[in-house]
C-alpha cells in the first residue's frame, strides 16, 4: 500500500516551503489564489487527506487554552424601522452572538446601516479599518432577497443571516425550524385536549421564512379529523374584526400565534384564556408572561451562528457560498397559564348533555 502523502511531500511535489502549503489548503489569503489553486490540485491528485486524529487532537488543545483576541465580529442591521431594533428575538440573538464571540476570544461590533445613515460603501470603509471580515446579517427583507445595494458587503466578507434563509444573495443561515415549531406545539395542545386548532400568523411574516409556520399547521393537520381541520387566519394588527369574524366562523378551541394583541381582541369577546380558549405562542421570550409556547431556542440560535461564521472564517470562505448552508435548531414546548387540560371540560360537557336529555 503506497505511502499516504504528507504536507511535506506535497511542499516537494510544488517546490514550496510546507508552510505555504498549509495555508493554501486552509485557503489562507496570504497565497495568491494561482499558487492555492495548483497546490490543492496537486494534493488532491496526490490523494492527501487530513489526518482526523491529528486534527482532533489539534481542536482540543486550542479548545483547553484560555481563548485570546482573535478580531472582531459584526452584526449588520438592514432596517429602517428602529421597531425591529426592539423585537425580543432578535435581542435574543444578538446577546448570544456576542457573548459566544466573547467566549471564543472575538470582538464584536453592531453596525444599523439606514436608520444611522451609513451607506454601504461607507460601512465597507469602517470593516476594512477595524479588520472585519466576519459578519451577521440581520433585518427583514421581501420574498427571499436581500436589496442588492448591499451585496458589496457581503462580496468581501464571510457572511452568516440570522432568523431566515435568503434566495438572492444564497447566504448560508441560520433559523428556528418553525414548520416542526409547529409541528411540536400542535402534538402539545392535542395531547391536552384540544381539537380545534387555528393559526393566526401575519403573511409577511410567513413568507419571510419560506412559509414554514403555514407548512407545518397544514401537514400537522393531516392527524385531525377532518371536521377540526381549520383555515389559517393572515393576522393584520389593523383588522381586528377579520379575527373577530374568523373566530365566530370556525370556532376554534386554541390559537397559536406569533402576535400577542389576538388576548385583546378575543376578550373583547369575552373569551378568556385558559377558561374559554386556549392561547399558544410560537416564540416565546421572557418578556411575554402567562403564555404557553414554543421557545424557538435564540440563544441556541445566536451560539451557532457563531460557530458557523468562525468556522468559515478559518476556511476562509468569503463572498455568496457555492452551496448555501442552513442550519435549523429545533424549538422547545413550554407549559404556560394560556392553556389546560381540556379532559375535565369534556366530562363536564358529556355530564350536562346526559342531564339535559333526562
Amino acid at each position: 500500500m503506497a505511502d499516504v502523502p504528507t504536507i511535506r511531500t506535497l511542499a516537494k511535489i510544488a517546490g514550496v516551503s510546507s508552510a505555504t502549503v498549509s495555508l493554501a489548503l486552509r485557503n489562507h489569503p496570504r497565497i495568491r489564489p494561482q499558487v492555492r489553486e495548483r497546490i490543492q490540485q496537486i494534493a488532491k491528485e496526490a490523494g492527501y487527506r487530513p489526518n482526523p486524529i491529528v486534527s482532533h487532537l489539534i481542536a482540543q488543545v486550542r479548545a483547553s487554552r484560555r481563548a485570546s483576541y482573535q478580531s472582531t465580529l459584526g452584526a449588520v442591521f438592514t432596517t429602517k424601522d428602529p421597531g425591529h431594533l426592539e423585537v425580543p428575538t432578535f435581542k435574543e440573538w444578538i446577546a448570544a452572538c456576542e457573548a459566544r464571540a466573547f467566549q471564543l476570544g472575538y470582538g464584536f461590533d453592531k453596525f444599523i446601516l439606514l436608520q444611522s445613515g451609513i451607506s454601504p460603501q461607507r460601512l465597507i470603509k469602517i470593516l476594512d479599518a477595524r479588520g472585519i471580515k466576519g459578519l451577521f446579517k440581520l433585518g427583514p427583507f421581501v420574498r427571499g432577497a436581500i436589496p442588492p445595494e448591499f451585496d458589496v458587503i457581503w462580496e468581501r466578507s464571510a457572511t452568516i443571516v440570522l432568523g431566515a434563509r435568503p434566495i438572492r444573495p444564497a447566504l448560508s443561515a441560520v433559523m428556528n425550524d418553525q414548520f416542526s415549531t409547529v409541528g411540536q406545539a400542535m402534538e402539545e395542545v392535542t395531547r391536552l385536549g384540544y381539537e380545534r386548532v387555528g393559526l393566526v400568523i401575519n403573511a409577511k411574516i410567513d413568507d419571510i421564512v419560506e412559509h414554514r409556520f403555514l407548512g407545518g399547521f397544514l401537514a400537522a393537520q393531516n392527524r385531525l379529523q377532518s371536521a377540526h381541520q381549520l383555515p389559517a387566519h393572515s393576522f393584520d394588527q389593523d383588522d381586528r374584526q377579520s379575527f373577530q369574524n374568523w373566530v365566530k366562523q370556525h370556532r376554534p378551541d386554541v390559537i397559536l400565534t406569533l402576535h400577542p394583541q389576538i388576548r385583546e381582541w378575543l376578550a373583547a369577546m369575552k373569551l378568556k384564556a385558559p377558561d374559554d380558549i386556549g392561547l399558544v405562542h410560537l416564540d416565546l421570550t421572557e418578556v411575554l408572561k402567562g403564555w404557553a409556547g414554543m421557545r424557538q431556542n435564540n440563544e441556541q440560535i445566536g451560539i451557532a451562528a457563531v460557530d458557523m461564521l468562525v468556522g468559515q472564517l478559518h476556511r476562509n470562505e468569503i463572498g455568496s457560498p457555492p452551496f448555501q448552508k442552513c442550519m435549523f435548531i429545533e424549538g422547545t414546548w413550554v407549559m404556560g397559564e394560556s392553556v389546560r387540560s381540556q379532559s375535565g371540560e369534556k366530562e363536564s360537557a358529556k355530564k350536562k348533555k346526559a342531564r339535559a336529555k333526562e
